[in-house]
């Protein structure tokens, strides 16, 4: 009898939301960020029960049911929300900074590294060939006074 009942609640959960599953299936849920400031995506809010949530996704499945595209999709929904609501920024205008920074960056950093790195090779390298300071007059006579002392 548990698990008819088990079974039973099991699939009117599932009948309840079918919107939730068509719109993780394309992967859509994925791109839209959740409303109810949990900082996850639709398909991956964790919360129970998340009013924004299945207020999102109902609206992304009638428009997928509305036979409209992935930009037409993507478009109504920062038309609705803004630009906050996309997981991943536009690729315009200082958003670029988000996609390129890293690069720019870590380029930046070999660069200098290298430059370090030859920099310090070539140092060494003047070291080793520089000449040995000369002896003043008094120091090289001290030093055949301190020899001359050794010998005897």
């Amino acid at each position: 009898m548990r698990i008819l009942v088990l079974i039973a609640a099991l699939t009117l959960t599932l009948a309840a939301h079918p919107s939730v599953a068509r719109g993780a299936d394309r992967g859509l849920a994925g791109e839209f960020m959740c409303q109810c400031g949990c900082g996850l995506t639709l398909a991956s809010c964790t919360h129970l029960s998340c009013g924004p949530r299945d207020a999102a996704l109902a609206e992304l499945a009638s428009l997928e049911r509305a036979g409209r595209s992935r930009a037409e999709i993507r478009a109504a929904f920062v038309a609705r929300y803004g630009e906050r609501v996309l997981a991943a920024p536009l690729r315009r205008g200082f958003n670029l900074l988000a996609y390129w920074g890293p690069y720019w960056a870590i380029g930046s950093g070999a660069l200098v590294i290298v430059a370090l790195a030859l920099a310090w090779t070539r140092r060494g390298e003047g070291a080793g060939h520089a000449a040995a300071p000369a002896l003043s007059r008094e120091q090289r006579e001290w030093l055949e006074r301190q020899l001359r002392a050794l010998e005897d």
